[in-house]
């Protein structure tokens, strides 16, 4: 930032003679301060959904591709993502309606856990990889228990099967975290219960929403296991704050969690005491950009997101499948065991790396506009930092409030992705660092 004096004009001397002085232009020192004793909220973490395209992954690539991309997904090392929640649809639809997207439960009482195979068999390779977060949500009930007999074009939940549905979500929670072993912490009532969509979607007024909310809250209480439930999940932040401020307060204390897609523009969905999460978001109506401009987007949602005090940030698919030239996926599959990995995922990165799930994030104040700075503590007291440098132009800054010897980063900028950085050795509690424009920069302490 560039504090420029004013010309100064001076009678210098007893001649009277007239002299102009310049003086030289002074440049404000950028600072990033960190304050680990300011503390704010819990990091549940970043990441993505699952869904259909993961199958195209599952039957498409062999298994050297698979890994590459698996392995940028979830790993955290080298130059990958360190992603670390996975969002999971509760599947609808019969076999003979899609031989994918199979519902565990085609019929009243009769239950089938051969389906599901493609999500199960990513969220056992993101387990495989360090990944053992799963948020798990309904698109739609199964067909037989909503007033329009399919699981698309919306249509409603029947209330003679109020409880089924409740218990059939408890079954699935129950199954997948103590029989398979994913460890389903957070559950949804129902993806965007404000639209009816071709695909598979389901419609909630706004009484339904208040008596399913509580009693799928209610079931999955039950299972003792420290499951989280929330909603109303519309799809956008003014679709679920119009859910939210309407349910009963009974409705609304059952709830651990709400749950936000990012469309549209922002509304405040946080005056109610609950954990907010956004769930969903991407660019789906545009040709994809795979550019650091589109990456610096999310980064700079993702940091609002945070400071606003929200815990976790999902992107929408985590593959983009093949068919699609939109800006949905974080990796696109391109058909014959080749694919393509968006800057969008690298920025991810840069804060799933190092805001891990259950840091807490502290106060980091940066002294220039140009630089949005966030940062977060571990149970030991170890510092992170994540700073975007919005500017096209390199900006010089001294990060303090360090406790520890050394820092270790990655930077992700149009050249780079999540790219080692040269250790720095803490002096005074500080460092000074030169962060390229359009970049994303992460410091942590050892």
């Amino acid at each position: 930032m560039i504090s420029t004096r004013k010309k100064v004009y001076g009678v210098l001397g007893l001649t009277a003679a007239l002299t102009l002085s310049f003086a030289a232009p002074t440049y404000a020192a950028s600072t990033v301060t960190v304050y680990k004793d300011t503390t704010y909220q819990t990091i549940w973490g970043f990441g993505a959904a699952a869904n259909h395209p993961v199958n195209e992954l599952k039957t498409g690539y062999n298994a050297t591709v698979q890994g590459q991309i698996l392995d940028t997904l979830f790993r955290t090392d080298n130059s990958n993502a360190g992603l670390s929640i996975v969002r999971l649809e509760v599947n609808p639809y019969t076999s003979a309606q899609d031989s994918v997207q199979t519902t565990f439960m085609p019929s009243d009482g009769v239950l089938d856990w051969n389906t599901d195979l493609h999500q199960r068999w990513f969220a056992q390779e993101a387990k495989n990889r360090g990944t053992n977060q799963f948020y798990a949500v309904p698109w739609s009930p199964p067909g037989w228990m909503k007033d329009n007999g399919s699981p698309n074009n919306g249509g409603h939940l029947k209330s003679t099967h109020y409880d089924k549905f409740a218990d059939y979500l408890k079954t699935y929670v129950n199954y997948y975290r103590n029989t398979l072993g994913f460890n389903i912490k957070w559950l949804s009532v129902q993806n965007e219960p404000d639209l009816s969509t071709p695909y598979a979607s389901a419609q909630y007024t706004i009484s339904e929403m208040d008596t399913v909310a509580g009693k799928v809250a209610d079931s999955i209480h039950s299972l003792n296991q420290g499951v989280l439930v929330g909603g109303p999940e519309g799809s956008n932040r003014s679709a679920s704050n119009n859910y939210i401020i309407n349910l009963s307060t009974a409705t609304r204390d059952k709830l651990d969690f709400l749950s936000v897609h990012d469309y549209s523009t922002y509304t405040d969905v946080s005056t109610y005491g609950k954990p907010l999460m956004s769930t969903e978001v991407s660019d789906f109506q545009n040709p994809n950009d795979p550019t650091i401009t589109e990456g610096l987007k999310w980064g700079n949602m993702i940091a609002s997101d945070l400071k606003r005090g929200e815990k976790g940030w999902l992107y929408w698919w985590a593959v983009n499948p093949a068919f699609s030239t939109t800006g949905e996926g974080l990796i696109n599959l391109l058909g014959n065991n080749t694919y393509s990995v968006n800057k969008r995922l690298y920025v991810m990165g840069q804060f799933s790396r190092y805001l891990r799930p259950d840091d807490t994030r502290i106060l980091a104040s940066s002294s220039d506009s140009n630089i949005v700075s966030v940062a977060g503590k571990n149970a030991t007291g170890r510092a992170a930092v994540v700073l975007i440098n919005n500017s096209s132009s390199s900006i010089t800054t001294t990060i303090s409030g360090l406790t520890f010897a050394n820092v270790s980063g990655r930077r992700t900028s149009a050249t780079e992705n999540l790219a080692k950085l040269t250790d720095i050795a803490v002096s005074g509690g500080a460092i000074t660092v030169t962060l390229p424009g359009k970049s994303v920069t992460s410091y942590t302490e050892y």
